[in-house]
């Protein structure tokens, strides 16, 4: 009997809890494929965004800002706006969904590269 090979075409996963309202939520990433960095030179648009469910249409729960931090070693800095948290919030003490990252400006279609499970909730401190 042969057994076949699995390739895997998904994005990588990555779960994100602890995003906090109104705290910075900054997060660097640091691309690679077995180790050696992805070199993002000439690579400019990257989008994150969280939302209930994969399948949800309309406008996202949030988006993070996203920018290249060191092109030369595919870091990326990805930071989820506290301000927005709260508003995503609202009154809910917490808010559990999905979130995925995507290199936007693959041609002709974005390329997903890390997706799973994005959690937030209050921060405590107050100014």
């Amino acid at each position: 009997m042969t057994v076949c090979a699995i390739g895997d075409l998904g994005p990588g996963c990555l779960d994100l809890k602890g995003i906090r309202a109104n705290d910075r939520n900054l997060m660097y990433i640091n691309l690679s494929v077995t180790g050696t960095p992805v070199v993002l030179t000439g690579t400019e648009v990257f989008e994150a965004q969280a939302r209930l469910k994969a399948k949800d249409t309309g406008a996202p729960a949030i988006s993070a800002e996203v920018s290249i931090a060191n092109a030369a070693t595919g870091r990326l800095a990805i930071r989820w706006p506290g301000t927005d948290v709260a508003t995503m919030l609202g009154t809910a003490d917490k808010w559990k969904g999905v979130w995925d990252l995507q290199q936007t400006d693959a041609v002709p279609e974005p390329v997903t590269l890390l997706a799973g499970k994005f959690e937030a909730g209050w921060d405590v401190t107050r100014p």
